[in-house]
């Protein structure tokens, strides 16, 4: 099946959009950043890590560089009302921080996050598969990520998405040391 295709919802096409950020859009993505991170992260940790790594990676000056920045990009996905309910965001040239996991042209899916209500709706599926698309166009070798050992839907999600598991890393979440896995798949050629 082809990434941005869901077969497995009932949710169309019209029911939410997928499109490219700008500078215009870094408010939204702070605050559905934000808004996402801490509802997927937040019963897991305490509120002052949380704290400390929202006010540091979903300020809206950290937002609006990185949209600046044309190694990044940032898709923002929009439900029928234009309310944000998802975001991704990929490095292109982003290397793993691991000597043994050298790559050719990595690019890394940094963030991925669907508003829970939108799980199981082929939501996360389009954003991936715009990631996929940026990274192909890119020309990368491997698209790459770090995921929390702690979150197994999202482990089983990219090992069905062709991602895995191949070394892990410290992720830092305000003061706590997490360890993630790192993921990885080959960028397809035409």
């Amino acid at each position: 099946m082809e990434l941005g295709a869901s077969a497995e919802s009932d949710v169309s096409a019209t029911d939410f959009v997928v499109r490219r950020a700008t500078a215009d859009d870094a408010a939204s993505v702070a605050a559905v950043g934000a808004r996402l991170f801490a509802q997927t992260f937040a019963a897991q940790n305490t509120a002052d890590n949380m704290r400390d790594y929202l006010a540091l990676a979903f300020a809206e000056p950290q937002i609006r560089r990185e949209l600046s920045d044309p190694t990044n990009v940032i898709w923002l996905a929009e439900s029928h009302e234009v309310r944000a309910v998802g975001y991704a965001h990929v490095k292109l040239g982003s290397h793993p921080h691991s000597k043994a996991l050298a790559m050719k042209r990595p690019a890394e899916l940094s963030r991925i996050y669907a508003d829970r209500q939108w799980h199981g709706k082929g939501l996360g599926l389009r954003l991936l598969g715009a990631c996929v698309d940026a990274a192909t166009e890119w020309n990368a070798s491997h698209l790459w990520l770090g995921v929390w050992k702690e979150n197994p839907r999202a482990v089983a999600f990219y090992a069905k998405h062709g991602f895995r598991i191949v070394g892990e890393h410290t992720f830092l979440l305000g003061a706590d040391p997490q360890h993630d896995w790192i993921m990885v798949r080959e960028v397809a050629r035409e």
